[in-house]
């Protein structure tokens, strides 16, 4: 049995270790990220070192919080629970042992990983891994296995320190939330959006979201399930700030004045023309929307097109290229499935003709509009003056 020990959280990094110039201001952003992740976690210190970050001197009883809450944050590839020892090979042999044989009763198979940072360690990488499976294999009579095994013990040789462990988690890597500015997602309680709020979030911007709904003519469960859509989102970015916005007078001032056919698409263009001027008050450079090409009838090109037309600021839309089947296993991914399949009213499915325009053409859509009277601009200044949620 090994003295000696420490526990701590190694936590790797992938695309901001290749930045070059500014690698260190994406580390302190992600730094920040990682203590507003934990508050209230016990831990004495946060250091980085040799493109990794370690929290030190955590609570051991409370492990698992560490890793599920840390692998949500955004920049993170991967987060290990890992006992500290002098990397001596006689103090790495019983480390591991010792390890793997509390945990003797739940796997047969393992396989021993190591990354060795300190090239002056006197065995190399594939060295260690058959010393310490050959221990493992004899004292424990269990197999190693290369491809899915039951577990896997990774060890880090880190200058003279050694880190052993086989608790760690997958994050999703990306770029850490406050490094890409701000954008204004327009969030529905479907599928879609809140996925792509998702990939957004993973280029490190921050979001705040916009929610049209047609209360009373549609009820209550759009609000309420967006609500607990971005509750879920709350996970990878701590701030959360959703613009609700009644839409009902706008719906109906359009259907007054245009052809059905045309009813989402004018729709939808009053969106995108409220969402950018609340994003211009709150200091948003773009929008994001959930919009991929060909799902809908209002997400062909030429739609897409005449609708986009009346922004003034840039419209991300990051699950274009993305099939049904794909959003649907991000969404599960993310946790937000679930919730979306929940009962709800669209503010603008609600009211789809039989028979929509799938090839606006944008002349038609503004003659359109200058028979329809709606004052955007108190609108918005009615959503900014209510404040977000």
């Amino acid at each position: 049995m090994t003295n000696n020990i420490s526990h701590c959280i190694l936590i790797h990094y992938d695309e901001i270790a290749i930045k070059l110039g500014n690698r260190n201001w994406f580390e302190k952003q992600l730094v920040i990220n990682i203590k507003n992740q934990i508050k209230g976690l016990q831990f004495s210190n946060i250091k980085k070192f040799s493109a990794r970050i370690f929290i030190n001197n955590i609570n051991l009883k409370k492990a698992n919080q560490y890793i599920s809450k840390l692998s949500n944050v955004m920049g993170i590839s991967s987060v290990h629970l890992m006992n500290s020892i002098p990397s001596d090979i006689k103090e790495i042999k019983n480390c591991c042992l010792d390890l793997l044989e509390s945990e003797a009763n739940n796997f047969q198979t393992f396989k021993i990983f190591t990354k060795r940072q300190n090239k002056s360690f006197p065995h190399t990488s594939p060295e260690l891994n058959a010393m310490v499976g050959e221990l493992i294999c004899n004292k424990l009579g269990k197999k190693v296995k290369l491809k899915k095994p039951d577990i896997e013990l990774r060890i880090e040789i880190i200058e003279d320190t050694a880190f052993i462990g086989h608790q760690s988690k997958k994050g999703f890597g990306g770029l850490p939330i406050g490094c890409g500015e701000e954008a204004l997602s327009l969030i529905s309680s479907g599928i879609d959006s809140p996925a792509a709020s998702f990939k957004m979030l993973k280029r490190g911007v921050q979001l705040s979201y916009i929610h049209f709904h047609s209360a009373p003519a549609t009820g209550q469960e759009s609000i309420d399930n967006v609500k607990k859509i971005i509750d879920e989102l709350s996970k990878f970015q701590s701030s959360k700030r959703l613009f609700l916005v009644p839409f009902l007078d706008v719906q109906k001032a359009i259907m007054n004045k245009a052809p059905n056919k045309y009813w989402v698409i004018l729709f939808r263009r009053a969106m995108i023309k409220l969402s950018c001027m609340i994003a211009k008050k709150i200091n948003a450079k773009a929008l994001v929307t959930g919009e991929n090409v060909g799902q809908v009838a209002s997400q062909t090109l030429s739609n897409i097109n005449a609708i986009s037309e009346v922004a003034d600021m840039p419209i991300l839309r990051p699950l274009v290229g993305y099939n049904k089947k794909e959003i649907i296993n991000l969404a599960t991914d993310i946790g937000t499935y679930n919730i979306s399949i929940l009962p709800y009213e669209d503010c603008c499915g609600f009211f789809v003709p039989k028979h929509p325009e799938t090839k606006a053409k944008l002349n038609l859509i503004k003659d359109c509009e200058g028979n329809i009277e709606i004052d955007f601009e108190s609108i918005a200044s009615n959503i900014i003056n209510k404040g977000s949620i």
